[in-house]
């Protein structure tokens, strides 16, 4: 594939249950495939119902939007490969497709377009992606190079080249590629060599070998074996890295000291933002160094790389600069698994004993929603514990007829009561996520 060649033409499919980020890393890949030539088709497939906002911004960007309910198992799978299939019988000038997805099920799919001699882009989450689609895709992209950077990683060239070639931090470099396996294996997938070094570059975007004195990657998972961090095991194409069983007391030490350093890292943000003190880069720097914590100790040589690290492990978001030209703001990023765990510990004290936990994908919108708001989870529960909010929201619901709303809604609700919008601007923001299962809001006269 050749920039802004008007004789390529691609296709994109979007698996967007598998892969999806924040509006401005989809506009941005979506500019990046319309550089490289003329687009045919861009087909999205997800639960609409469910993504509605997702679904206003991919059409805005050109997208065929497929819908699939997600109640059948694989369903957006099987109807996207279809697509596939079908473009390829009906679209013979379609030379390039683009697979936005990590699923292994597209497997026979990428190896028959393979045999047709077409190219294939693959962009992904490689934490996620399996082994297998890397080896089929004639190129590869990680989603989150799209995200727009907020504070930019200086050239690592531009790093004490002493430091990066010294035995000590080789030795950091060397447990980090440990992660990177690890990572691998735990999604299931095949600690190849190519796999792990896309998932090390995505969570250390510092990492040149390069500069640490090696001839290449090669080079630099030999001296990893020799020094006993990883096995390679198999024959190219079909190396696997393995991490060994047991570790050194030194390994555990940089392990130890690495966890700490992200733990403080994130309280203090947390901490910072529920004080509504400054979560600027330079304040968490010094922040940090009073916490008696050394980011330099972990590998890193300045405090951007150290954050930047922290963000690529979905441990905090990053916002740019903003409109009044103040600099970059760091605020805390809560996974699914966090808010699953919140929510078990905590649904039945905050909204009774009948109410279940939400499922997945509304616990990623809650996500999305403290992101949006700027809010950590203590601000959010004691949203939810104030009488007077507690009080406004029984008053919406009494107006409105309905005896409760659903969790998420409930939340969304309870959330933006708390933060102070008025009742019917709250309301229609409540309504348009309530539209697909057909209750609406009203506030009291």
């Amino acid at each position: 594939m050749t920039e802004t060649d008007s004789a390529t033409h691609l296709a994109v499919f979007w698996d967007v249950e598998n892969v999806h980020d924040d509006s401005d890393t989809h506009r941005t890949m979506t500019e990046a495939i319309h550089s490289l030539g003329t687009v045919d088709r861009m087909y999205a497939f997800a639960d609409w119902d469910n993504r509605r906002e997702l679904a206003e911004d991919l059409y805005s960007l050109g997208y065929d939007l497929v819908h699939i309910p997600s109640d059948t198992e694989n369903a957006a799978d099987y109807k996207m490969a279809a697509y596939i299939i079908d473009h390829l019988m009906h679209y013979s000038e379609t030379t390039n497709y683009v697979l936005i997805t990590g699923d292994g099920d597209f497997k026979l799919v990428l190896g028959a377009l393979r045999q047709k001699g077409l190219q294939i882009w693959l962009i992904s989450n490689p934490l996620i992606t399996a082994s297998d689609l890397f080896d089929l895709a004639t190129k590869y992209t990680d989603i989150h190079s799209y995200r727009p950077s907020a504070i930019e990683c200086r050239d690592p060239s531009e790093c004490d080249a002493s430091l990066m070639g010294s035995d000590e931090y080789r030795r950091i470099v060397a447990v980090k590629l440990q992660e990177a396996i690890r990572a691998v294996v735990d999604a299931g997938n095949k600690p190849g060599m190519g796999h792990v070094k896309h998932v090390m570059v995505s969570l250390n975007p510092d990492f040149n070998e390069i500069l640490m004195g090696f001839s290449g990657w090669t080079e630099f998972l030999e001296w990893a074996e020799s020094e006993g961090y990883v096995s390679l095991e198999g024959t190219l194409p079909g190396t696997l890295l393995t991490v060994p069983e047991s570790v050194t007391p030194e390994t555990v030490k940089i392990v130890n000291e690495t966890k700490t350093a992200y733990e403080t890292f994130v309280k203090l943000v947390e901490d910072r933002v529920d004080q509504g003190a400054s979560t600027e880069i330079q304040a968490l720097d010094e922040g940090l160094e009073e916490s008696g914590v050394e980011y330099e100790d972990i590998g890193y040589q300045r405090m951007t790389d150290f954050v930047i690290s922290a963000e690529k492990r979905g441990l905090v978001r990053v916002l740019a600069a903003d409109e009044a030209g103040n600099p970059p703001t760091v605020i805390p990023h809560y996974t699914v698994e966090q808010l699953r765990d919140w929510f078990e510990a905590n649904v039945e004290r905050l909204f009774g004993p009948s109410v279940n936990v939400p499922k997945d994908i509304f616990l990623k919108k809650i996500s999305e929603m403290l992101l949006e708001n700027k809010a950590t989870l203590k601000q959010l529960e004691s949203c939810l514990e104030r009488d007077d909010v507690r009080e406004s929201y029984s008053a919406v619901l009494k107006a409105s007829g309905i005896p409760y709303l659903p969790p998420y809604q409930q939340i969304l609700l309870l959330a933006l009561l708390g933060r102070g919008v008025e009742c019917s601007d709250a309301i229609v923001r409540v309504n348009y996520e309530l539209g697909p299962i057909g209750i609406t809001l009203q506030c009291p006269a």
